[in-house]
């Protein structure tokens, strides 16, 4: 009997132990949503363009110790992710102030950006299994059309899972130098995603450039902004 009665308060105690640190885990942060079935050209749906992977439906960040994971939904999604390197995903965002993109394909050629010649660093190279990079950017407002200059700050780990129609990523807290407790992962005020729909798109790549708002397939609205978990 005793040695029942202590196995059962062991077990009891394991279960207390799991249920307390399940509770203070912190759930992932929806950053945006967006309705199934409107992905397309131009504001208009185009059949297919769901089961191409690139209707959006959902975005989230957490905190998974010294880093942020970045999780976003799909309706659908091919074997391949997306069809690799003519498309891409942007994620544009503040921190304290200052302008930062993520950009995700699902397969990418390094090369320089076709207009501002940056991104040369990975000339050459070639990602198979997916390719995210974070970089920070500017607008060049010195032509007619006000164009988005982005420079890489670094690549990141990540991965396409068809299975699940969602891709993910992790940034470290230490590429933008944020602080938890404190840091803001904030909606972009850079005009060429406020003005141009484009905060958090797919669109079609051309030399590391896109004609938005022209070719935008998807395209959320951010509905929250994230601060950084201690």
């Amino acid at each position: 009997m005793r040695r029942s009665i202590g196995l059962l308060l062991a077990v009891g105690l394991v279960l207390g132990a799991a249920s307390v640190a399940t509770a203070g885990k912190a759930k992932p942060a929806k950053i945006f949503t967006d309705p199934t079935g409107d992905a397309g050209l131009n504001n208009e749906a185009l059949p297919g363009a769901d089961q191409g992977g690139f209707d959006l439906t959902e975005g989230t960040i957490a905190k998974k110790g010294k880093n942020l994971v970045f999780s976003v939904e799909h309706a659908a999604m091919p074997a391949v992710g997306t069809l690799p390197e003519g498309f891409r995903f942007l994620w544009h965002f503040d921190v304290a102030g200052k302008n930062y993109r993520l950009t995700v394909k699902s397969a990418n050629i390094g090369k320089p950006d076709a207009a501002s010649q940056t991104g040369t660093e990975r000339l050459g190279q070639v990602d198979t299994a997916g390719h995210f990079r974070v970089e920070s950017c500017a607008t060049d407002a010195t032509l007619p059309v006000n164009l988005s200059v982005c420079e890489p700050i670094a690549y990141l780990k990540g991965a396409f899972d068809p299975g699940a129609a969602t891709f993910g990523f992790e940034l470290p807290l230490k590429t933008l130098k944020l602080k938890a407790g404190k840091s803001v992962i904030a909606p972009s005020t850079m005009s060429v995603a406020t003005t141009s729909g484009c905060a958090i798109c797919w669109v079609p790549d051309y030399g590391e450039r896109s004609l938005t708002p022209y070719t935008i397939i998807d395209a959320a609205t951010v509905s929250g902004r994230y601060k950084v978990t201690r």
